[in-house]
């Protein structure tokens, strides 16, 4: 963990950044791995971010298809996890470059909200993608032990809107992280999570990887209990998968409770992609014990304006010892609903 400079309320404000004199962006190089606190620079999706305003921002991503966790997926439209990722590599690099963060100073993520309409700018195989996000970032909460951020972007490949992402996170004083980490957490429960949350009580057996939209088993993160209710599963990944696992971590990274979310979905028969995901995060997953991931249908509804038409959503939560970790809903257009 590197010295700190200045607790979170003395941190400068991206105006200390000269504007940049346009909104011109490189797509050449990927920006170095730390800057997005990533270990291989393959991981790395961000090429360039300038400064265009007072908390505006344009950053440049640059997709494959299948980058995230290197599945096909169905070639209608690209991997929301993809742009969840580069929403979380964003907020990391801006606080660093443009408000002035350290490294070391830890990052807490508490709300991911995002939209990428089915059939939104199909991602040509083997091709990057030029992602560009029109990003406004501004500061909600400064105290001397923590500042609250939050961070609204708009991405377009070529000109054309592909979909939206909010995210709010909190950047926190190392010495503050280990009391809020450590202490005590007041069980929290959710309905739909499971009555016996300490642990399964039978043998697991991981699901197929057709369960959860992958030719192969090195991304399933999901095992079920044979007397487990019907949407309940088990968390069970592999702590060396070389994305999800990339750098060290004291608990389970919100992008992995992300992607069993999205598996969970699709084990009870939606389709891989949700066109929409609304994601809270509550408490931090010890990575020792057993996480409870339960998967109930959800409300039918009207899509956003300007979006698809009717969705149908699933309703996601996971749970350590009674304690709820993160709650989501994932929306999917009525006419894309699949078998597993």
């Amino acid at each position: 963990m590197s010295i700190i400079t200045a607790p979170p309320k003395y941190l400068p404000s991206d105006q200390a950044v000269p504007l940049s004199s346009g909104s011109r962006i490189s797509f050449s190089h990927r920006l170095p791995a730390a800057s997005v606190h990533k270990t291989s620079a393959a991981e790395v999706l961000l090429t360039d971010a300038v400064r265009t305003g007072d908390g505006r921002f344009t950053v440049g991503a640059a997709w494959l298809r299948d980058h995230f966790l290197h599945h096909s997926g169905d070639g209608r439209s690209p991997d929301p996890l993809l742009l969840a990722e580069t929403v979380r590599q964003t907020l990391i690099h801006l606080s660093h470059r443009f408000h002035g963060v350290p490294q070391g100073h830890p990052f807490v993520l508490d709300r991911l909200d995002l939209e990428l309409p089915d059939g939104a700018a199909p991602l040509r195989p083997g091709a990057p993608a030029h992602v560009t996000l029109d990003v406004t970032c501004t500061r909600t909460v400064t105290t001397p032990r923590r500042t609250g951020l939050a961070l609204e972007a708009a991405a377009s490949v070529d000109g054309v809107p592909i979909g939206r992402a909010g995210i709010r996170w909190e950047v926190l004083d190392p010495a503050f992280y280990q009391v809020v980490r450590h202490r005590e957490a007041r069980p929290r429960t959710a309905a739909g999570a499971p009555r016996r949350p300490e642990a399964p009580l039978g043998p697991l057996r991981r699901l197929a990887p057709g369960e959860v939209g992958y030719p192969g088993d090195e991304h399933v993160l999901l095992a079920r209990d044979s007397s487990d209710a019907p949407g309940t599963f088990w968390l069970d990944p592999d702590p060396g998968h070389p994305v999800l696992f990339d750098h060290p971590s004291d608990h389970v990274a919100g992008m992995v409770l992300l992607e069993a979310f999205r598996q969970a979905g699709r084990a009870l028969g939606a389709a891989l992609h949700p066109a929409g995901l609304s994601a809270s995060f509550t408490a931090f997953a010890e990575p020792d014990l057993p996480v409870a991931v339960t998967v109930t249908p959800g409300p039918d509804g009207a899509a956003r304006t300007g979006g698809p038409g009717r969705m149908r959503t699933a309703e996601v939560t996971a749970a350590q010892r009674g304690v709820v970790l993160a709650t989501a809903r994932l929306a999917y257009p009525t006419d894309r609903q699949e078998a597993p």
